[in-house]
């Protein structure tokens, strides 16, 4: 016989997402879901940031954001790209066609070498040195 201490009813009354969850958390996630415009979007905060502006912990932050399928937007703060790569066709190749080197293209136009030396290779101007290599070439030592 079943004591009269256990209730086989659940707390849990309110569903979101397929998630249930007691009327207080429901609550609470239906307030953070109000103010994520502003927290995610306009001030581009990470979930460790709206912790502490929340008084929450991150952890509680992430999985509310995983209860409401929300995703925050990953800034790290920047606003544009560092070099804005659309006129690097009419900029950064006619200058690697006269030297034929990245290096010196990269010190006439003042980029890094390596940005330079990448955008050339993804847009198919040069052939990277070394391949891709895949994981099932590499030679791993068996220990006894």
């Amino acid at each position: 016989m079943p004591s009269a201490t256990n209730k086989t009813m659940s707390k849990n009354t309110h569903v979101l997402n397929g998630v249930e969850m007691s009327k207080l958390k429901f609550d609470r996630i239906l307030a953070f879901r109000a103010q994520l415009p502003q927290l995610d979007e306009k001030e581009r905060l990470g979930s460790e940031d709206i912790a502490a502006r929340l008084g929450i912990t991150a952890s509680c932050v992430r999985q509310w954001l995983h209860i409401l399928g929300h995703r925050l937007n990953r800034h790290n703060g920047r606003t544009i790209y560092a070099h804005d790569k659309s006129d690097w066709d009419k900029r950064v190749l006619p200058v690697y066609q006269k030297t034929g080197n990245a290096k010196k293209t990269a010190e006439i136009v003042g980029i890094n070498a390596c940005t330079v030396y990448r955008w050339l290779a993804n847009n198919g101007h040069i052939k990277r040195q070394h391949r891709e290599k895949d994981i099932l070439d590499y030679k791993f030592q068996s220990y006894r």
